[in-house]
């Protein structure tokens, strides 16, 4: 029978630091294992960190449970088996439900909150779990060699173990790892014809802050000098916005919806044909330079790249796999809160860095044509103060800033843009310097935009609003062809891929929703009257100057849009494509139509309490209230109905051909439906369907 016998105050203590520590371990390794399965990971640093860090919670709590136990000494007697069990569940259930319930809410309840039912079924098992578990381990540690495991050499051992396996297996090497820039493909005689491709998108670019967008002469000179030789594009809208959603839509020409990678969970299936793997096949070399974790060959955006490197400075010595623990995601916020001095490196590599690999890549494949995805960070927040002294402002200490914080946060936004317009701007003058710039296909766009208090609020990801999915795009063909064009009518974020495979000579990939911004009608579009063509390019009023009595050294605010009676001219033009968005992203799941100067907006769900105060429907028309102030949903307009009537068919379109690790067979007259929307292009009927 076992023991009974009375312990010391000091003994219950140092039994529940032990129990702690390595209760705390195998909850790490726990979710540890079920992050680096469920996605592709570079490395598996989530095995040791997660031992380590959940560890040192664990042996926090265990000490607390075993002073508990200790005080209750004289109440209840425990052997040192009972009292090292109880420590030990006492830390994994509340860990466990923890977790579980973080699991659950990103991945089956869309982050729209786990239901307390579902809540205390978990609970309930891991009690019973617990139940058991003091039972079986009681005697496990009386009758068996497992007795020495809550003495001080057990514990050390044991711990110690579990931390050594734990640091050789996440040394091994992963399968989503990049190692040096991978050797260039053999191309034919016809690629001397073809251009370099780069797409360089800024995460977080507001259109309006950019000078060739009306913000001022002094906001971004490099980008502007950059349109001079481009094709802007004044009316472009992003398929999402936040960004893992709107970079796949980017990278695979289709809405979320159909590529399915929308929620933080998510990854980018392998169904989708991506650009990447369209150039790739091709010939093209490829090469990637993602700048967060939304956006990775973990979460599977390395398809069809030979080079995608990923390797930020976490806080807290923490690398990709581990910034998905639960308990990491605490810990940095604490850290964050605590730490008044941040290094840039420690969110994002900056501008220049970015640049400095991008410039490496294309001098390894300077003998080939190649293909390169820039992903430029420094307008996402944390907004640093530059030139850097450790100041910065994010969403992650402060997700609600106080309204008089707005003119402050635009000021240190513009500092950021015009920082990015710096680097954008050498890299630019070493492309011409190594003779690369008149040749290449160079692409200047962004995932989504930032809001401001325009409509209550602050970030992005939350609404479909302008501010957040109306975007620049500036296209520079090669031997700046067509320099200095703007096109005043609206275009998608699905066109751009096919835009690039049109240019490159290659064909569309399957299942593509967009259709080439460059297409035969171009030249007779451009030619329609235009009568806005003596104002801003915008198609909006020129927006005021900046306040000249500010220092010169400090960037122009971006500018908030005009109310009040404005044309807009793309919403009559022949050649505006109708924009569909979507988002679900934390519980906010929502959907928009921008046609023919008006937006509809219509909210599926949203979270409990809905701070963004967001209807179940709003309408807007552009034309009078392009700052999408005056809800005119439900006051009759016949334009509502049409627009709601249009979304919905072209949703039914767009997820015919969803994709869930498989790609679902759409009917041909689906498919052909497509085709007559402009939603897909002649190249991508298949052959079952040509001549029906």
């Amino acid at each position: 029978m076992e023991s009974t016998e009375k312990l010391g105050f000091f003994s219950r203590i140092g039994y529940g630091l032990s129990a702690g520590l390595l209760a705390g371990s195998f909850v790490g390794i726990s979710e540890g294992a079920w992050i680096l399965t469920s996605t592709t990971p570079s490395e598996y640093q989530a095995i040791r960190y997660g031992a380590l860090l959940y560890g040192l919670i664990g042996g926090g709590m265990g000490l607390g449970i075993g002073a508990g136990l200790a005080l209750l000494s004289g109440l209840v007697r425990l052997s040192r088996a009972r009292s090292w069990c109880l420590s030990f569940f006492g830390v994994t259930t509340p860990l466990g439900l923890l977790i579980l319930r973080y699991i659950l809410n990103k991945q089956w309840y869309l982050e729209k909150g786990v239901p307390l039912p579902t809540t205390m079924g978990i609970l309930a098992i891991l009690g019973l779990v617990a139940l058991v578990g003091i039972w079986i381990g009681g005697n496990l540690l009386t009758k068996t060699p497992l007795r020495v495991l809550p003495g001080v050499k057990g514990t050390v051992a044991a711990w110690g173990g579990v931390l050594g396996i734990a640091w050789i297996f996440s040394l091994s090497p992963a399968p989503g790892a990049s190692g040096a820039i991978a050797s260039h493909p053999k191309q034919g005689p016809e690629f001397a014809e073809k251009p370099d491709v780069i797409l360089i998108m800024v995460d977080t670019l507001r259109a309006d802050a950019l000078g060739a967008y009306g913000a001022g002469a002094t906001a971004s000179p490099s980008i502007d000098a950059f349109a001079k030789d481009s094709v802007v594009f004044d009316q472009m809208v992003t398929s999402a916005s936040w960004t893992r959603a709107s970079t796949a839509s980017l990278l695979t020409s289709r809405y979320p919806s159909s590529h399915t990678c929308e929620t933080k969970d998510a990854a980018l299936p392998d169904a989708v044909t991506t650009l990447a793997e369209q150039l790739s096949g091709a010939g093209y070399s490829t090469g990637g330079l993602p700048n967060n974790a939304n956006v990775t060959a973990a979460v599977g955006f390395g398809q069809g790249f030979s080079w995608y490197p990923y390797d930020p400075e976490y806080p807290l010595w923490a690398a990709e796999s581990s910034y998905s623990l639960s308990l990491y995601s605490v810990a940095r916020k604490l850290y964050t809160k605590v730490n008044n001095r941040k290094r840039v490196e420690e969110y994002y590599m900056p501008g220049p860095t970015q640049f400095r690999r991008a410039d490496e890549f294309l001098t390894a494949n300077k003998d080939v044509r190649s293909f390169l995805f820039v992903h430029i960070m420094d307008a996402h927040d944390p907004y640093f103060r530059h030139p850097y002294d450790g100041y910065a402002y994010g969403r992650a200490e402060f997700p609600n800033p106080p309204p008089e914080m707005k003119n402050e946060l635009r000021q240190l936004y513009a500092g950021e843009v015009a920082f990015l317009d710096q680097a954008l701007g050498e890299f630019i003058a070493k492309l011409k310097a190594e003779g690369r710039y008149d040749q290449s296909l160079i692409i200047l766009t962004a995932d989504h935009g930032e809001e401001f208090m325009e409509h209550g609020g602050w970030w992005h990801g939350t609404t479909l609003y302008d501010e957040q999915i109306r975007v620049p795009l500036i296209v520079k063909l090669p031997d700046n062809e067509r320099a200095g064009i703007r096109v005043p009518w609206q275009v998608r974020q699905v066109d751009i891929a096919p835009t690039i495979t049109q240019l490159a000579g290659v064909a569309s990939g399957e299942g593509w929703q967009g259709v080439p911004l460059f297409d035969e009608t171009f030249d007779q579009h451009l030619a329609f009257g235009n009568p806005l063509a003596d104002q801003d390019p915008t198609g909006e009023p020129a927006l005021p100057a900046p306040d000249a009595t500010q220092p010169p050294t400090q960037p122009p605010l971006p500018q908030e849009k005009p109310s009040g009676p404005v044309a807009v001219d793309w919403s009559e033009h022949p050649a505006s494509r109708d924009a569909i968005s979507e988002q679900n992203f934390e519980g906010y799941d929502l959907q928009s139509l921008r046609r023919k100067g008006v937006k509809l907006i219509q909210a599926l769900s949203v979270p409990a309490g809905n701070t963004r105060n967001q209807p179940p429907e709003q309408f807007f028309d552009l034309k009078v209230d392009p700052a999408e102030q005056v809800n005119l949903a439900g006051q009759g307009d016949s334009r509502q109905a049409e627009a709601a009537s249009t979304l919905s068919q072209l949703l039914k379109l767009v997820q015919g051909g969803a994709v869930e690790g498989v790609v679902v067979e759409q009917s041909c007259e689906e498919i052909h439906q497509l085709v007559q929307l402009g939603y897909m292009t002649e190249d991508g009927i298949p052959e079952r369907c040509k001549g029906k």
